[in-house]
């Protein structure tokens, strides 16, 4: 199996450079991944302007851009000649849960790879910085894509949230996309009469229950796994609505 590693949180990160060392032990692994990290830019796309790429080796290339510029590059910049059976965003820092998906470049870059029509896997987990043991939701990664190759198979696009507190053997909850709330709000420093300078700095969240979502699911320790499609159609509008 040919697999495709990417991420939003930079080439040097931590697990992206766990899922390279674990899955190369029964797959050929090829890593397109930005040079720095790239975090909440969601399907963010270079169109018109050049994007410097690095070849560090064969399998390896630095990409300054955004996480979908990287998959792009990897299955249609013809930098590699053999065709990508799976890809697989992550390890990301921190979990994408409810609309967290809509915002995330980890699940936008497993979300481009599912539009152009790979199996794609997004993995987040609840360790928010470089210290976390990525080692452990590698391995579970690893596992996982072994014994699933079956559905891997059929074009799925997997958001996988790996909670800190998971205990071996994990336990999986296939779940559904929770409700995020969000309340954000900014830090503003004054430059002068009309200039200011905005910080978000990372938002205060929380959740509503709604029962056997992916919140609810990590909190018990579980392993959340949703599987998400791309159509966007509001389909309880459209069936109740008065038809012409």
């Amino acid at each position: 199996m040919n697999i495709l590693l990417t991420n939003d949180d930079g080439i040097e990160f931590p697990g992206i450079r766990a899922l390279q060392n674990e899955l190369q032990k029964t797959a050929k692994i090829f890593t397109f991944a930005p040079a720095m990290e790239k975090s909440a830019t969601s399907q963010a796309m270079t169109i018109y302007d050049d994007i410097y790429v690095k070849k560090i080796d064969n399998h390896t290339f630095i990409v300054n851009g955004y996480p979908v510029d990287c998959v792009n590059i990897a299955l249609h910049g013809g930098l590699i000649s053999e065709k990508i059976d799976l890809v697989i965003s992550g390890i990301n820092k921190g979990v994408n849960m409810g609309e967290d998906i809509f915002y995330s470049g980890t699940v936008g870059a497993a979300r481009h790879a599912f539009i152009h029509g790979l199996p794609a896997l997004a993995v987040s987990c609840g360790y928010l910085d470089a210290s976390g043991d990525f080692d452990k939701v590698a391995a579970f990664i690893g596992r996982f894509t072994n014994n699933n190759a079956n559905i891997l198979t059929k074009g799925l696009l997997l958001n996988i949230n790996y909670p800190p507190s998971a205990k071996f053997p994990e336990k999986i909850k296939w779940t559904k996309s929770g409700l995020r709330i969000y309340r954000d709000r900014y830090k503003t420093t004054a430059l002068g009469d009309h200039e200011f300078l905005m910080n978000l700095g990372g938002s205060q969240l929380s959740y509503k229950e709604l029962g056997q979502s992916d919140f609810e699911a990590y909190q018990d320790g579980y392993i959340s796994i949703t599987p998400l499609n791309t159509d966007g159609t509001d389909y309880r509008f459209k069936e109740n609505i008065q038809q012409d």
